[in-house]
């Protein structure tokens, strides 16, 4: 029987993606705080988030051909596959329209919000065949995060900046700290079935 092992390396990596997308929050809300850098501190931002969501896109589209046959989560993935590249697609074109940096922060929410059901929907597979419901965390920060996204649309541009930054960093530590603690538990599993498996030949 084909394990989630593939599923949680790739989901890994897309933690570490988007913690490293994440430390955007460590200059972009300093150059967001003075007028003279504001538009420039915009439009690093929006090609951090439009690089991040399409590379991140495109390693969701392959891991949903990773979920075991049978299992939830497939068509899922792929959809925010899809969605995530769209999105991408449309935050490389606001860079030539000078647009605020309000107006992608419902497309940060969207994004969020997907996700949310997305993991939902994965977790439903992956809790049932390695018994945690460790694997909702990743919904349930999603969620929180799109609902806290949509209601930063008035805050400051600096402000602005940490909120979507930290969104990125908050989820991309739960996708790896989940990841890391899944795959543990995958290779118990493989362990426990090896050793029955060892029994059962011995009688």
């Amino acid at each position: 029987m084909k394990t989630y092992s593939e599923y949680w390396a790739a989901t890994m990596i897309r933690g570490l993606l988007a913690v490293v997308a994440g430390t955007g929050v460590l200059f972009i809300p300093e150059m967001a705080s003075t007028i003279l850098l504001l538009p420039f501190a915009v439009v690093i931002s929006i090609l951090c988030l439009a690089a991040y969501g399409t590379i991140d896109s495109a390693i969701i589209l392959t891991t949903s051909f990773m979920i075991p046959r049978q299992q939830p989560g497939r068509l899922a993935l792929r959809m925010l596959g899809i969605c995530g590249a769209v999105i991408g697609i449309l935050l490389f074109a606001l860079v030539s329209d000078r647009v605020r940096l309000h107006w992608f922060i419902y497309l940060a929410a969207v994004q969020a919000a997907t996700a949310a059901i997305t993991e939902f929907i994965v977790a439903r597979g992956t809790s049932a065949h390695q018994g945690a419901k460790w694997c909702y965390a990743s919904a349930i920060v999603a969620a929180i995060s799109s609902i806290a996204l949509l209601f930063g649309k008035n805050l400051s541009p600096r402000e602005l900046a940490w909120l979507l930054y930290g969104y990125l960093g908050v989820f991309g530590f739960n996708l790896f700290a989940l990841s890391a603690r899944m795959l543990f538990a995958e290779r118990e599993l493989l362990n426990v079935g090896h050793v029955r498996t060892k029994v059962t030949a011995g009688k």
